[in-house]
């Protein structure tokens, strides 16, 4: 890597993060602003992690430096990997120091050991000797193999998860490695809370691979780049999409992604300039634990099955119906009426047997779908969900033109109607009470009723993206944030960030009103459960990327 401006020695790191008119300083001003204070803070943090490396790896080292970051999905929630926009802004910072090795060996060590402590991989001892045929079977069996042996959720498997895939890519139909890849030193540092719904795992798997990817000289590009990290994450055991990694990658100061897959494409739009996000912290952890995976794949795979019985029950709609974003009225040339009889078809809940009964055409690819997770007690909550998918779809392709109008309280009222689908609670007289998010028969035919009335506001009550659907992804601490955001004025919306079952909330306020809303978390959800504070303005960032001082 000799002549790569990316590349110092941990010594000269130093020297270059050593004053506020550093050139490391100079390039954090493009992805954090202007302002003086903010990036002394985020140049410290840098310095951090440079002098943890040099702890580790010695002053004299050669690295480059990644910066990652989270991601607040604002609406599009749960749809990216169905074909659906996301809307979300990148947040926060990780730090990855690398120094290219001279054989495949990974070292890793981490700012914070005690949580996250040392590890290594060989990449060759990782992979089997032959070409991977599939790498969703191939990732789908390692991650059972782990959770027999205990050992799920460990964090060095989101850097391995990275340049295992990467080395996937390159190797031949006869095995071999081409090229075979270096491994690497590396040193994290983040800030991005865990378990908080930031997406943290993400993060981690962008920055292996854009050091991966930079050490190696590969020949990767940008959009590149966010495809191969969406499907590198499955080697943890999740079916998710790219759109977290396409947040992380992407993002722009002072802006909102709007952002498409199945083709790929990210547009940006102006942050509004009278209000802010707040998110606050349950604290109730969205861990990927075994049981966590489970109901995050259970839902996934509702979607999937759904899809397909509604191209075995509609065979003339089926050549239209490659994602679950194309039920929708343009695409189907039909009314939304003719939307809401096509998931009327699906059954609301059904058992594995029932659903092997219903596709006795499609079994390997049913049991293929089932593989990932273990059955849900009570059935797949396939309508339920199918509907979310479909409405947030909707939701989630409006938001340019809502945003571009200004119309923010229209773009708040979307992030709770998304919520709405994600809840498992409503406010009741004492507290929290379980709220149903079924999709019964009697509902659908209400819809298709309204739709078909000729009454202008019948019609628009019954709305494909008014309609909450059934994901229910929420816990109640998340219920609890998002009805005392709701509660509060200048809240325009509200709602679950990530893949939920724990995690965090966003809402956008008013600039003048944010601090009463922090104020009101701290006072009604915090102290009562007798938890520091954990409510913050949170404004969007660059994406992710290595630095180069200039």
């Amino acid at each position: 890597m000799t002549g790569d401006k990316g590349v110092r020695t941990a010594s000269d790191w130093l020297k270059l993060l050593d004053g506020p008119a550093h050139s490391v300083h100079r390039a954090l001003r493009g992805i954090y602003g202007d302002d003086d204070q903010v990036l002394a803070g985020k140049a410290a943090v840098c310095r951090r992690a440079v002098q943890a490396f040099a702890a580790a790896y010695g002053m004299d080292a050669e690295a480059i430096v990644v910066r990652s970051t989270g991601r607040v999905n604002l609406l599009g929630m749960h749809v990216d990997h169905r074909g659906g926009f996301v809307n979300p802004i990148a947040v926060s910072e990780l730090f990855l120091i690398a120094q290219p090795r001279d054989d495949d060996r990974v070292m890793l060590a981490n700012v914070d050991a005690e949580h996250y402590p040392d590890d290594a991989f060989t990449i060759a001892d990782e992979l089997p000797d032959g070409k991977i045929a599939n790498w969703d079977v191939w990732t789908q069996a390692r991650a059972q193999e782990r959770k027999r042996a205990r050992r799920a959720g460990v964090w060095s498997d989101y850097v391995k998860a990275a340049v295992l895939y990467l080395q996937h890519l390159n190797t031949g139909a006869d095995g071999r490695f081409d090229p075979p890849l270096r491994g690497m030193n590396i040193l994290v540092y983040g800030l991005i809370p865990p378990a908080a719904g930031l997406s943290s795992s993400s993060g981690l798997v962008v920055a292996a691979a854009e050091a991966c990817v930079h050490v190696n000289g590969l020949p990767v590009s940008d959009r590149e780049l966010v495809d191969l990290c969406g499907l590198a994450e499955w080697y943890v055991g999740t079916r998710g999409g790219s759109g977290d990694h396409a947040a992380i990658k992407f993002g722009r100061l002072g802006h909102i992604m709007h952002i498409g897959s199945s083709p790929f494409s990210v547009d940006w739009m102006p942050f509004p300039s009278d209000f802010v996000v707040v998110l606050a912290n349950s604290y109730q952890r969205a861990e990927k634990s075994a049981a966590v995976r489970d109901a995050f794949n259970q839902r996934v795979a509702s979607y999937v099955l759904g899809l397909m019985l509604i191209r075995k029950n509609f065979p003339e709609l089926a050549p239209r119906l490659d994602h679950l974003r194309d039920v929708n009225p343009e695409n189907l040339a039909a009314d939304e009426a003719g939307v809401y009889r096509i998931l009327k078809s699906l059954p609301e809940r059904a058992t594995r047997d029932e659903i092997l009964r219903m596709l006795p055409d499609d079994r390997p690819a049913v049991e293929h779908t089932f593989g990932s997770h273990a059955e849900p007690a009570s059935g797949y909550p396939i309508r339920a969900v199918c509907l979310y998918g479909v409405s947030e779809c909707a939701r989630s392709a409006m938001a340019p033109d809502v945003l571009a109008r200004g119309d923010v309280a229209a773009f708040g009222r979307m992030m709770s109607i998304s919520h709405d689908g994600d809840r498992v609670t409503k406010p009741g007289p004492d507290g929290h009470v379980p709220c149903d998010n079924r999709v019964t028969d009697e509902m659908l035919d209400s819809l298709i009723a309204d739709v078909e009335s000729g009454d202008p506001q019948r019609a628009a009550r019954a709305s494909l993206w008014r309609q909450p659907g059934g994901y229910g992804a929420s816990v109640e601490e998340l219920d609890v944030l998002v009805d005392l955001a709701l509660d509060t004025g200048g809240v325009m919306g509200a709602g679950l960030v990530g893949a939920g079952l724990g995690g965090s909330i966003a809402a956008i306020v008013e600039v003048a009103q944010a601090g009463a809303l922090i104020e009101r978390f701290a006072r009604d959800y915090y102290a009562p459960r007798g938890l520091p504070p954990a409510a913050q303005v949170v404004r969007p960032v660059g994406g992710a990327g290595v630095l180069t001082p200039e």
